[in-house]
């Protein structure tokens, strides 16, 4: 299967489905990917996502080293299109 058949079909399976409130990070300071619980997740001011509670890499306690690994991304890009992410008051 290709990657647009497989992305495709994966938004069409997540489409109806409730928001499961877990993002994929990656740590670039140990390299580790790891799936990360929040409560909430708005934009702010300056057009930057805000996770309650902020992520934290469980191996090495990084916080300002995390990226969205390519699911994570993915999964980001879904809830801004489907308006998923509110903005901070």
């Amino acid at each position: 299967m290709g990657e647009f058949t497989k992305r495709v079909t994966k938004q069409l399976q997540n489409k109806n489905r409730p928001l499961v409130k877990e993002i994929e990070f990656a740590c670039q300071n140990c390299l580790n990917i790891f799936t990360f619980a929040y409560e909430e997740i708005c934009f702010i001011k300056n057009g930057d996502l805000e996770f309650t509670p902020s992520p934290e890499c469980p191996r090495c306690g990084a916080t300002e080293e995390l990226v969205f690994s390519d699911f994570g991304q993915e999964k980001i890009e879904d809830m801004i299109l489907y308006n998923q992410i509110k903005k901070h008051q």
